[in-house]
């Protein structure tokens, strides 16, 4: 059972991510995705070379292919899908909580860690609450940024399970690890696959540059060390349910920052998934006892 430190570690991730995701949209309309990610990743490899000087446990065989699931390959399909003028951000939001799923069942396969009932309970309750939240959109997404998101949202859930199974370094060192890695990999991809890098440079304005710099900080810096933190502590199937929170935090930035509205039932589903993840982290109940 998670510890209260636990549980308010958990909510920073979905915190982060969600309003990272957010101003993500209009910023990944401008500068080109893998662009976008290299960016980021490259600035966080850097600060973290010159702040955190600890020698990375991690073999690096294993920094370069986690590195291939949980940021190149994962960063690029998302952002790709998410670029697509018929892929709305709360679809999108709603697609990529099939990573939840996916999470809880590679942890158990790879790492033989079977969830148990009261678990599977509560992020069954925490995906209802998703879907409330989220809504049925009037336009159905398109299939190919459709599947672009949930294959990404598969070969994230498969690099969160490689940093448990092979990662040796804390929340900061496996960032570091994870950026340094994925930099080569990144210039390489968006070299071959993108264009259009230094017309988006000189192009951008003072408020593009501001979303990317918000989305680097706290969508990928803070939101990624505070969450491989919480891999430190707790399984995956623990910790995961929490990221059902990033459609809640999401349309609340949207409603505050862009001024949309927010539904009855997207009140109604941020409840459902407040009482889906007490019963996951096991927040003031007994404890689970199979019959």
């Amino acid at each position: 059972m998670m510890t209260r430190r636990q549980i308010l570690l958990a909510l920073l991730p979905p915190l982060f991510f969600g309003t990272g995701f957010t101003i993500a949209k209009p910023a990944v309309t401008h500068f080109p995705p893998l662009f976008l990610i290299l960016i980021c990743y490259a600035s966080i490899a850097l600060l973290l070379s010159l702040t955190h000087r600890e020698r990375l446990r991690t073999p690096w065989p294993s920094i370069i292919l986690i590195a291939a699931f949980a940021v190149t390959i994962q960063g690029a399909l998302l952002f790709w899908g998410l670029r697509s003028p018929d892929m709305p951000a709360t679809a999108a939001n709603l697609i990529l909580q099939i990573q939840i799923p996916f999470a809880v069942l590679l942890d158990w396969l790879l790492m033989k860690e079977r969830p148990d009932g009261r678990k599977m309970l509560g992020t069954a309750l925490a995906i209802l609450g998703v879907a409330l939240v989220i809504g049925l959109p009037e336009t159905p997404p398109g299939l190919v940024p459709t599947m672009m998101i949930i294959v990404s949202a598969a070969c994230w859930s498969l690099g969160q399970v490689l940093v448990r199974k092979l990662g040796r370094d804390n929340g900061v060192g496996v960032l570091k690890g994870n950026a340094i890695g994925s930099v080569p990999q990144l210039a390489l991809a968006t070299l071959l696959f993108e264009q259009g890098q230094w017309q988006a440079v000189v192009t951008a304005t003072w408020l593009e540059w501001a979303m990317l710099g918000f989305v680097a900080v706290v969508g990928f810096y803070f939101a990624y060390v505070s969450w491989f933190t919480l891999l430190k502590q707790c399984r995956l199937d623990e910790a995961s349910p929490f990221l059902l929170l990033m459609p809640v935090v999401g349309i609340v930035t949207a409603a505050i920052v862009l001024g949309e509205s927010v539904s009855a039932a997207q009140l109604v589903g941020g409840a459902v998934i407040l009482f889906g993840l007490a019963i996951v982290s096991g927040l003031g109940l007994p404890k689970w006892r199979p019959a």
